[in-house]
């Protein structure tokens, strides 16, 4: 009798049977990716989402600036200015930083960072100081008046006879206006002394 199929060796009839069974897996593979071949595959993760904004460029923020003769506060008893006993306590500004965020009228919000010690002096009896820190942002240019200038207290638990404690201050409040060329100066303000 003579076969219409023709005669397949050995070793044709193997790689056949290895590529059909590949085919197979991999096709039960795709339909089953919540299956043990589909986690082996993937490495056991599901894809992560990665928002545009990573890679967006930072968002300029405005320079920072200390005030001048305004990183240090020191706070005596009343009528013993500057005499070392009558000390309650001083207070320095140490570090500072700030980053922004774009709003979408094109305004930035800023993040602004402070940061320092008080310390106790010989006249203090424990208790809580307010720090008084004037923020103002400033526009490019000499003699422009601020765009914004506030105080902002600052609470500092300090005990009596402690070493120095250290303060933080963290706020976001602060907006730069749209297209506004700006710095922020900072420092303690006690106002006007009596």
């Amino acid at each position: 009798m003579i076969s219409a199929i023709p005669a397949v060796s050995g070793k044709t009839l193997k790689i056949i049977m290895a590529v059909g069974l590949s085919a197979a897996a991999l096709a039960g593979c795709m339909s089953a990716a919540d299956g043990v071949a589909g986690k082996v595959i993937s490495g056991g993760q599901q894809p992560i989402e990665i928002s545009p904004e990573t890679f967006a460029p930072p968002v300029p923020c405005p320079a920072l600036q200390l005030q001048s003769n305004t990183f240090l506060i020191r706070k005596y008893v009343r009528g013993k200015d500057d005499d070392p006993q009558g000390l309650l306590y001083q207070a320095t500004v140490k570090d500072w930083a700030n980053t922004c965020t774009q709003q979408p009228d094109g305004s930035r919000r800023m993040k602004l960072g402070l940061s320092g010690d008080v310390t106790s002096g010989p006249a203090w009896k424990g208790g809580e100081v307010v720090l008084p820190m004037r923020v103002a942002i400033v526009p490019g240019g000499s003699g422009a008046k601020p765009l914004s200038s506030e105080i902002v207290k600052i609470p500092v638990t300090l005990g009596a006879n402690s070493p120095s404690e250290t303060w933080t201050l963290i706020e976001e409040k602060f907006t730069i206006p749209a297209g506004a060329d700006a710095k922020v100066v900072f420092g303690f303000d006690e106002g006007r002394r009596r």
